[in-house]
């Protein structure tokens, strides 16, 4: 079965041959996507050698045999990538809480766990944590085909209630990473399933894919948090600057600065086949950056409830994103450039090895 990324909603249809997304960005059926095959592949020049290894509780990935990230599925209420090192093995996000003596950095939103994917669903505060935990029940490195890849994870994982730990959703999401010498990015497609019943992403601004960058990108000091001194910026992909991204549409999101003194760029791309592409963004001065298609009252000023979404028993919503960690001061020109690469590149769903 056959999962195609949608250009627009005219685009109705229920079979087609798999093609390539120059020819198709893909199928939308009654408002979400149905599961199956994406394909994408990175064809980036000077691309390192990607390995993965799985200790039980933590998956390391490493490129050009140095440290990237670690895929965190056991500490917390929920997987998270942590830490993430950008190219010179700079952090590139903030240490609190998964570590607390790092200075400079606030204790504000402990929730804020450097990358993860979260929202409120039927109601149930799975983003603050308050109500809600992702529990992750299966996580795979190794895969079939060939060549086999080196460089993918894929998880599964059900959203629980903490009162009654009674499954909401699951969720299947497939990790893809890689790097050259002057970026690594993550590439990310989330499948959201309504596993268990009929499902709702409440218009709420709290959500969906997220990250809290490394202090030093803020674009706004805390003194009394203990964050003195800041060194970031941010443009969106319409040209907007600065604070005034937070709520606006857009394709992509940079932010960048120096971190300890080196000049160093996150961006964050948002699919043109994701559901309400261009996205709208939750990303504020005190560097958390995330694309959340829901959040219309908020965003938009539009009636309470406009940017629900809803999906019904057995059927999914599948969104994808790439983060790109760059070395240097990159232009908006150059992410346009790296977007539109992203965009038109093919992902292949990995094969489950037959053991």
């Amino acid at each position: 079965m056959t999962c195609h990324f949608p250009i627009s909603k005219r685009q109705l249809c229920s079979r087609l041959p798999i093609l390539s997304f120059s020819i198709l960005a893909g199928v939308l059926l009654g408002g979400f996507f149905v599961a199956g095959d994406v394909r994408a592949e990175n064809h980036a020049e000077g691309s390192m050698p990607v390995s993965l290894s799985n200790n039980g509780k933590h998956v390391t990935v490493n490129v050009g045999g140095k440290l990237f990230t670690e895929f965190d599925y056991s500490d917390y209420d929920k997987p998270i990538l942590y830490p993430i090192y950008g190219p010179g093995q700079i952090g590139m996000t903030r240490n609190w809480p998964m570590k607390e003596d790092v200075k400079g950095e606030a204790h504000d939103h402990p929730h804020h766990k450097s990358m993860w994917i979260s929202h409120e669903i039927n109601g149930v505060d799975f983003w603050g944590e308050s109500a809600g935990r992702v529990t992750t029940q299966k996580v795979e490195t190794e895969f079939g085909g060939n060549p086999k890849p080196s460089n993918v994870l894929r998880s599964t994982s059900v959203w629980r209630k903490k009162s009654d730990d009674k499954p909401v959703l699951t969720d299947q999401t497939t990790y893809w990473f890689g790097g050259n010498e002057q970026s690594r990015w993550i590439d990310c497609l989330v499948d959201f399933q309504a596993t268990y019943g009929d499902i709702q992403f409440d218009d709420t601004k709290e959500g969906l894919f997220a990250i809290r960058t490394h202090p030093d990108l803020r674009l706004t000091a805390a003194p009394k948090r203990g964050v003195e001194k800041v060194f970031g910026s941010a443009i969106n992909s319409e040209g907007i600057t600065g604070k005034a991204i937070w709520g606006k549409k857009a394709r992509w999101l940079l932010y960048k600065g120096t971190i300890e003194g080196k000049p160093m760029s996150i961006a964050m791309y948002d699919h043109p086949g994701n559901l309400r592409h261009p996205t709208t963004w939750h990303a504020r001065d005190y560097g958390l950056v995330t694309a959340n298609p829901f959040g219309m009252h908020h965003f938009l000023n539009k009636e309470k409830g406009a940017g629900a979404f809803k999906i019904a028993k057995d059927k999914n919503l599948k969104l994808r994103y790439r983060v790109e960690f760059f070395n240097g001061d990159v232009t908006p020109s150059e992410v346009e450039a790296h977007y539109q690469q992203f965009a038109k590149n093919e992902l292949t769903e990995p094969v489950a090895l037959n053991k």
